[in-house]
């Protein structure tokens, strides 16, 4: 799921064994907390007719709000690093610091995902706000801001197939089960580790549709 961090970075085996596993589980989190949004997924996915037993990828295309939700959710909990260290290769100024050459840079990318100036409400888990930004002026301004396949000529070649397979898992998913948290109480708390992860496993109770 961080492919572009995970061959730069050499963590690999960590990552490919927990990125998307995380992904799921932090979007039944959300669903638990806002379980409107499994409701409209699920009817988002009846109304264009998607055949669950052989989902595509054009059925998947049509699924605006479920794009949105897995958006919101890598926007506000991102599996991958949070902290991408970078050595200046000139001396430069960024905003009034001078930043010296060969001086490393660690950038903390995730905290953009909570900057105001790119995201109204941004403590706020609201996957609407991937679908109401559509003008080419929001979508720019996103593209940069929430990066957790990182962006541009490197991004990571991965994204894709990544989308399809969180998609793909989380629709038949909400086909078949309803869940709680094992834990009534239990609140989502983010730590960095080696990824930036829960501090408190999640753990669900599942019950098979009827």
């Amino acid at each position: 799921f961080s492919f572009f961090f995970q061959a730069e970075d050499g963590i690999r085996d960590a990552q490919e064994s927990r990125g998307l596993g995380d992904v799921y589980k932090r979007q039944v989190y959300f669903l638990w907390k806002n379980p409107q949004y499994g409701d409209k997924i699920l009817a988002e996915a009846e109304e264009q007719k998607i055949n669950f037993g052989a989902i595509n990828i054009d059925d998947l295309a049509k699924l605006k709000f479920l794009d949105a939700f897995l958006q919101e959710t890598l926007r506000f909990a991102t599996p991958t690093l949070t902290l991408i260290p970078r050595e200046a290769k000139e001396t430069h100024y960024l905003g009034d610091v001078k930043i010296l050459k060969g001086t490393v840079v660690t950038v903390g990318i995730h905290a953009l995902s909570f900057n105001e100036k790119y995201f109204e409400r941004a403590f706020e888990f609201y996957p609407e706000r991937w679908i109401d930004s559509r003008s080419e002026e929001k979508a720019k301004r996103f593209l940069f801001a929430s990066v957790p396949f990182s962006a541009g000529a490197r991004n990571c070649i991965g994204k894709y197939l990544a989308f399809i397979e969180a998609k793909t898992i989380l629709l038949s998913f909400l086909k078949k089960f309803t869940f709680t948290m094992s834990d009534p109480n239990y609140k989502l708390k983010m730590g960095l580790r080696l990824l930036y992860e829960p501090v408190d496993p999640v753990e669900i109770d599942l019950k098979l549709r009827k």
